[in-house]
């Protein structure tokens, strides 16, 4: 049954891989000693690799260079100071102000301008005029596909929002990702299923890789910003979760996925599955010994997350309960080995997600890319299913969810492509 909880990994030696983690920090210091070097006893090796290898460091395989690339992009993104600035959007013109917003993002100075600003490890030349031309083509047809969208009826729109993802993923992933230089570089699958039998969608161990892998990989920074009370803003690598993906076949199901949404908390808690993957989040931080330390409030005082799960992924045993809420503490020089899901909401109110898959890590980007994408198999390979959905025949309560979800799609996926696509952080004004 489509309402049926799955949310399942096996580990699998057959993945498909987009890098392969090596010692960096040994490649680094020997690599060090080799810049060292005078220019006549350099002359003795062919290059660096040539020096590192006969030194005892790792001989690079070309998915042990996309590691690196990760690496060190990564590195220099944690520790820029490159904050998005926060765009308010009228809610009641959101419509005409988001779409100037898309419209903004098709030219190719501001492409070039964002590439070095989301990739600071890129040659200073950057990316090409044609292939800046390239993505602004991809951007423009996501734009068009998504104003295509919401004026279609129900029974369309997930193959028309699905497609303009997809072309919106593309230009992310190429201005975004350190080992995607170009379009030319991006498979044409998907890098996941749904299987119809299962009614599950299906990704890493031998699925084939594709643009969900490659978003997945290309995110690996995450950028909290919190908006309300205390102003803070820190960031963290999930990279882990990428690596778990390409050693492990998953399997999820669409309640899993519909259960992480913020904006539909309210509306899944009537479906009754008992499940709580949603929790109110607010940040301040204090002086703790002469340090200065995060202290995050998760809960709304009634449904709490698990603590197991708070304190791998925080990194910290400091979780306390304060009203009915866990208070988890962590020591500023610690705050970038955290790998919390954290998302936003359409407000710019944070939610700490429990993700049903321990350990994985979806951007919401990706969370959104699997949901239209299973909706647009169901709606595309069998639309008496479809029909069904939207004809309360397979459960009203269901099908309200689904509704209401497709809606929060339309107004929340463009604020989300943003943060990726240009310098800002787009919330609606309450």
């Amino acid at each position: 049954m489509i309402q049926d909880w799955v949310a399942n990994i096996t580990a699998t030696d057959k993945g498909q891989k987009l890098f392969q983690s090596c010692d960096y920090k040994l490649y680094k210091e020997i690599k060090t000693k080799y810049e060292a070097l005078p220019k006549n006893e350099k002359a003795c090796y062919k290059g660096a690799d040539d020096y590192i290898r006969k030194n005892g460091g790792p001989e690079l395989t070309p998915l042990n260079k996309n590691f690196m690339l990760l690496i060190e992009e990564i590195d220099a993104q944690i520790h820029s100071d490159n904050v998005l600035e926060v765009f308010p959007i009228e809610t009641i013109d959101h419509d005409v102000e988001i779409h100037d917003l898309l419209l903004s993002l098709e030219d190719e100075k501001h492409i070039k301008d964002i590439y070095r600003k989301k990739k600071l490890q890129v040659k200073k030349s950057g990316i090409s005029a044609k292939d800046a031309t390239i993505l602004r083509h991809c951007i423009r047809q996501g734009r068009s596909l998504l104003q295509a969208g919401l004026k279609a009826e129900m029974l369309a729109k997930p193959l028309i929002d699905f497609y303009a993802a997809s072309a919106y993923a593309y230009a992310i992933i190429v201005l975004n990702s350190p080992i995607h230089k170009s379009i030319d570089t991006l498979k044409g699958s998907h890098g996941h299923t749904y299987n119809h039998n299962k009614k599950t969608i299906d990704f890493g161990g031998d699925i084939p890789g594709g643009t969900f892998l490659d978003l997945l990989c290309a995110l690996s920074v995450v950028n909290i910003t919190q908006m309300d009370g205390q102003h803070i803003s820190f960031k963290y690598s999930v990279l882990s979760s990428v690596e778990m993906v390409q050693n492990n076949s998953i399997s999820v199901s669409l309640l899993p996925l519909l259960s992480m949404v913020p904006e539909l908390s309210d509306h899944f808690d009537k479906l009754g599955t008992g499940y709580k993957h949603v929790h109110k989040l607010s940040i301040d931080t204090g002086i703790v010994n002469n340090k200065v330390t995060y202290n995050f409030f998760i809960g709304d005082g009634v449904a709490k997350p698990d603590k197991d799960v708070l304190h791998r992924c925080f990194n910290t045993d400091v979780i306390s309960e304060n009203q009915g809420n866990y208070k988890v503490s962590v020591d500023s020089d610690l705050i970038t080995k955290i790998t919390p899901v954290i998302y936003q909401d359409m407000y710019g109110h944070l939610w700490y997600i429990e993700s049903p898959i321990k350990g994985l890590y979806l951007p919401e980007v990706c969370l959104h890319f699997l949901i239209i994408s299973a909706l647009c198999n169901i709606m595309r390979y069998s639309p008496h299913e479809w029909s069904d959905i939207l004809s309360n025949r397979t459960s009203s309560k269901f099908s309200l969810v689904l509704n209401q979800y497709i809606r929060i799609f339309e107004r929340k996926f463009p604020l989300l492509i943003t943060q990726y696509l240009s310098d800002y952080n787009a919330v609606l004004k309450r």
